[in-house]
C-alpha cells in the first residue's frame, strides 16, 4: 500500500512538472510594470499584485508608487526612458496623453466591455472610436445625508427620493431645523466648491448632451454670452444660496475642515453635505458612526424632471496600457494585467473592499462596507446619474483651482452672482 500511494505521489509531482513546464514553454517570460495614482495603499497594491503573478507566473510585475506630484512622477518615468506598462490615472490625463496609450477597442479580447455598464462613459475622446482606459472605478457625489437623523424626523419609511424640487427641498431643511437637527454644511476647499459643485454640475448631463456641454465650454472660451444669463448656472446658485443660508459655519464659512464638517455629518450634528463617497476612506476612522448615505440634490421645481431624482457620477480613473515605450509582448501582458484589476475577484476585493469604491461594471460580487457607495451603486444600477465625465475629461485642468477662489469669495459674501459669473467668464476667456 504505501509502495502504490509513493508512486502514485510520484506520478502526481511529474504531471505537476510537466504542466508547469508546458506553460513555461507556451509563454515566454515578460516583465512588465505597473504605476498607480491611488495613494495610501502601496503595501496592499503590492499584495494584489502578488495575487496577479501567482496566476501568470510567466509576468512579472513592478511597481512604481506615485509621489507628491502625481503627474510629474509619471512623465519623469517617460523622460528616463522607463514608462510603466500599466497606469492607474485621472481621465483627464488619460485623454491628454492618449497618443502614448493603446487602444483598448481593438484589443484581441474585447469581451470584457460587455460588462461595463451602461451610462458609465469610456475614455474616449471627442469624435474617436478608440477607447484608452479600462474604468479603475465608479464614484457617485451629491447630498450626503445622516440616514440616522432623516429616520427620527420623517420615519423609517420616508423615501428621499420624493425631496424632488426646490421648494420640496426647502421644507425638508425646515423639518429637520424645527426638529432641533441643522439642516446642512458646506465644505469650503476651493477643490470641493470649484470642481464638485461648480464644475461638474455646470458641465454635466444636469446641462445637456455632450455635445451641448461642450457648446458651453467653447462660448465661454470665445467669450460668447455668460453665465449670468444662463438658467442651469442660475439654478445652481440658486440652489447653492440655500445651502449657503443654511450652512452650520455660516458665521465663518472659510474656516472649516474636511474632517471637521464630515465628524458633524457622520455623528448627527448636521443632516446633510454635498460630497461623494469616497470621503467613506476618512468616516470610516471616527467612532460611532451613523447610518449615512446619498440622496439627489434636485436644481428645478419641476417634479417631472427626471434630473431631480439622480445624482452625479463618473469614472475618475482608468487603467490605460503604454504603446509608446513598451513593446508588443508588454503590452500584451500590460492589457491582461489592466482587465484582471478591472474584473477579477481579486481586483474587485481591492478596490471594494479596501478602497470602498463602487465599479461600473455587472458582475461585481464583493460585498462594499461603504455605505455611501452602496447608495452609488443603487442609483447606477437603477440608471439614476447624471454623467459628468465632460467636465473631468475635458474642461481645462486647472478650472477648480483658479475658480474654485471665486466660489470660496461668493460664499463669504465677498462678490456677488454677477461678479462670480464674470470671473469664470474671464478665465476661459483668457485660456490660450
Amino acid at each position: 500500500m504505501f509502495k502504490k500511494l509513493t508512486a502514485m505521489l510520484m506520478a502526481l509531482v511529474m504531471l505537476l512538472s510537466a504542466t508547469a513546464a508546458l506553460a513555461e514553454e507556451a509563454h515566454e517570460p515578460v516583465t512588465i510594470s505597473y504605476y498607480s495614482t491611488q495613494a495610501g495603499v502601496d503595501d496592499e497594491t503590492v499584495a494584489t499584485l502578488a495575487k496577479f503573478m501567482e496566476q501568470y507566473p510567466w509576468i512579472t510585475v513592478n511597481y512604481y508608487p506615485c509621489g507628491d506630484d502625481q503627474l510629474a512622477a509619471w512623465l519623469g518615468l517617460y523622460n528616463g526612458k522607463n514608462a510603466p506598462t500599466v497606469s492607474l490615472l485621472d481621465c483627464g490625463q488619460i485623454l491628454n496623453y492618449s497618443d502614448y496609450m493603446v487602444d483598448l477597442a481593438k484589443v484581441e479580447d474585447t469581451s470584457f466591455w460587455s460588462h461595463v455598464l451602461s451610462g458609465t462613459g469610456f475614455f474616449q475622446k471627442e469624435g474617436d472610436d478608440a477607447i484608452y482606459g479600462i474604468p479603475g472605478s465608479y464614484q457617485g457625489f451629491s447630498l450626503m445625508y445622516n440616514k440616522t437623523i432623516v429616520k427620527k424626523v420623517f420615519g423609517e419609511d420616508f423615501d428621499v427620493n420624493t425631496v424632488n424640487t426646490v421648494d420640496k427641498l426647502v421644507k425638508f431643511f425646515d423639518e429637520l431645523e424645527n426638529a432641533g437637527y441643522p439642516s446642512t454644511v458646506v465644505f469650503s476647499a476651493d477643490w470641493a466648491l470649484g470642481a464638485h459643485y461648480l464644475g461638474c454640475q455646470l458641465f454635466s448631463e444636469w446641462l445637456g448632451d455632450k455635445d451641448t456641454q461642450r457648446q458651453l465650454m467653447a462660448d465661454l472660451k470665445a467669450g460668447k454670452g455668460g453665465l449670468i444669463d444662463n438658467e442651469h448656472f442660475n439654478n445652481l446658485m440658486d440652489v447653492f444660496d440655500i445651502l449657503k443660508e443654511r450652512n452650520i459655519n455660516k458665521a465663518d464659512p472659510l474656516a472649516d475642515t474636511q474632517e471637521g464638517d464630515l465628524e458633524l455629518l457622520a455623528h448627527g450634528k448636521v443632516a446633510t453635505m454635498f460630497q461623494g463617497d469616497w470621503n467613506w476612506l476618512a468616516i470610516r476612522n471616527f467612532e460611532n458612526i451613523d447610518e449615512l448615505g446619498i440622496m439627489p440634490l434636485p436644481l428645478t421645481n419641476d417634479e417631472t424632471d427626471p434630473r431631480n431624482g439622480k445624482i452625479l457620477g463618473s469614472c475618475p480613473k482608468g487603467y490605460a496600457v503604454d504603446k509608446f515605450q513598451n513593446t508588443p509582448e508588454q503590452q500584451a501582458a500590460g492589457v491582461l494585467l489592466a482587465q484582471w484589476l478591472a474584473l477579477s475577484p481579486e481586483g474587485e476585493d481591492f478596490m471594494v473592499r479596501l478602497i470602498g469604491s463602487t465599479l461600473p461594471f455587472d458582475n461585481v460580487t464583493a460585498v462594499n462596507e461603504n455605505p455611501l457607495a452602496v447608495s452609488t451603486q443603487e442609483y447606477l444600477n437603477a440608471g439614476k446619474i447624471l454623467d459628468c465625465s465632460t467636465y473631468l475629461c475635458e474642461a481645462p485642468t486647472d478650472f477648480w483651482l483658479v475658480c474654485g477662489p471665486f466660489m470660496q469669495a461668493y460664499l463669504a459674501g465677498q462678490i456677488d452672482r454677477a461678479t462670480l459669473a464674470d470671473e469664470i467668464g474671464e478665465y476661459f476667456a483668457d485660456l490660450d
